[in-house]
């Protein structure tokens, strides 16, 4: 087989794993939480949110909701779901199987990996498409609300959750690490949350552009004001690169690693 048959072929049996697993299922409820939420409060008040004339209401929606619920949402729920995918192998020592198997152990890793990225990337898009949808729901029940009136800017909100999800990287291949490395469940979790809530703490200070656990963060509540390099996103950069060596780690230490 070639590298990118082993490749495929690792993915392909992650995906099957998770589909039966309670990790599958906390990409879809994360994703539905906040827009739940956004939906029964503009139920309830609906009366105080009716928009001026000619006001757009998708702004203060999509944008409110994305401003209160992704720097915060993201970090924890990476933290959950790359521990949980983790756990499943070491508890029931799948590890070890894995790497008994005539597959190189980098598939095993990237495969892996590639799996957790995914699981994060579909929730992202499953938040995006339930902001959409109960926004449209609000406009039929209520069409005082004005949600049918106008369209809303599609693609600044995408690109707004698509830089929060690159700005993600840097935790995501420090957390998979932690997670592949440990076997413990807690110890990885206990770390990734304590700094998680320590990124949100020192987000307003200017040293928080360089500890991975803030870039999300960073990259809803700058926006515009985001410092850049080379024209690009800092955080961005700094994430991309975060990811890249912790990888490159990762990898250096399952080649050395003796499964028992």
């Amino acid at each position: 087989m070639t590298a990118l048959s082993f490749y495929i072929s690792s993915t392909k049996n992650e995906l099957i794993k998770l589909k039966r697993t309670f990790a599958f299922w906390l990409t879809i409820i994360s994703a539905l939480l906040f827009p739940l939420l956004f939906f029964v409060a503009y139920l309830l008040k609906n009366k105080n949110l009716v928009p001026e004339i000619g006001i757009n209401p998708w702004e203060r929606f999509m944008g409110t909701q994305i401003e209160n619920s992704i720097p915060f949402l993201i970090p924890m729920f990476i933290v959950l779901i790359t521990s949980l995918i983790m756990q499943i192998e070491h508890k029931s020592l799948g590890i070890k199987h894995l790497f008994a198997l005539p597959i190189p152990k980098w598939s095993v890793y990237f495969g892996k990996l590639s799996i957790v990225i995914l699981a994060i990337l579909a929730t992202y898009v499953y938040y995006y498409v339930a902001i959409l949808i109960s926004g449209l729901l609000l406009g039929l029940i209520y069409p005082d609300l004005a949600f049918l009136n106008f369209q809303p800017e599609y693609v600044k909100y995408i690109h707004i959750l698509f830089t929060s999800f690159v700005a993600s990287l840097g935790i995501i291949g420090i957390q998979f690490w932690l997670s592949f490395r440990l076997k413990n469940f807690i110890i990885p979790l206990g770390v990734g949350m304590f700094l998680a809530v320590v990124g949100i703490i020192i987000s307003q200070a200017p040293e928080s552009i360089y500890f991975p656990y803030s870039f999300n963060v960073l990259s809803v509540s700058l926006g515009d004001e985001m410092p850049l390099t080379f024209g690009v996103s800092s955080v961005t950069i700094y994430s991309v690169i975060c990811f890249l060596i912790t990888s490159v780690l990762g990898y250096i230490h399952i080649r050395k690693m003796n499964v028992k």
